[in-house]
């Protein structure tokens, strides 16, 4: 049986989570450091996004952790659903991942609004008043769930790398 991690990327609000669900199905387990902000903060209120940036560091250990626990046990289906905007940032997962003998993929959002931001980030100076108007409207949608800043957004958008692929990724430099 065919063992695999899927590294989903994307920027906020644009379906991510929803397309790492409808890939998980039944049986696939999803990771996202998006869950320590709503467990791990306040476990009183699992229901309430608690973002808090001096976490952040830590967020990233404790998902990695999580993620290498449910490699060592051998699903055949472990998802990371975090933003992933350059290739240093899966690398550890894709490395511990290959190293017991999983096939990795990359994924990204399947939503027509994912779709068109995609394609401006390919020449994102010539794109820049374009990629504003969507980091705001990115920021507007976010914030029912994670309320994230357009400047955060921006900085994203100006981060990403396009076309990430398990080679890029395991070439590039360690994450700092």
């Amino acid at each position: 049986m065919t063992k695999k991690l899927i590294i989903m990327r994307g920027l906020p609000w644009t379906g991510k989570s929803y397309t790492a669900k409808e890939i998980a199905g039944e049986e696939g387990l999803i990771f996202s450091t998006d869950e320590y902000f709503y467990t791990q903060i306040k476990p009183e209120k699992p229901d309430q996004y608690s973002f808090h940036p001096r976490f952040l560091g830590h967020a990233h250990k404790w998902n990695y952790v999580r993620t290498t626990l449910a490699i060592n046990e051998g699903h055949p289906l472990v998802i990371v659903d975090n933003t992933n905007t350059t290739a240093s940032e899966p690398k550890k997962y894709v490395e511990y991942a290959i190293n017991q003998d999983y096939e990795v993929e990359v994924q990204e959002p399947t939503s027509d609004r994912w779709m068109e931001i995609r394609e401006l980030l390919y020449s994102k100076k010539a794109n820049k008043s374009e990629l504003k108007e969507w980091a705001k409207k990115l920021a507007e949608g976010s914030a029912e769930t994670h309320n994230v800043p357009q400047n955060a957004i921006e900085r994203m958008m100006w981060r990403w790398e396009c076309d990430l692929t398990p080679e890029i990724i395991l070439a590039a430099p360690d994450y700092q």
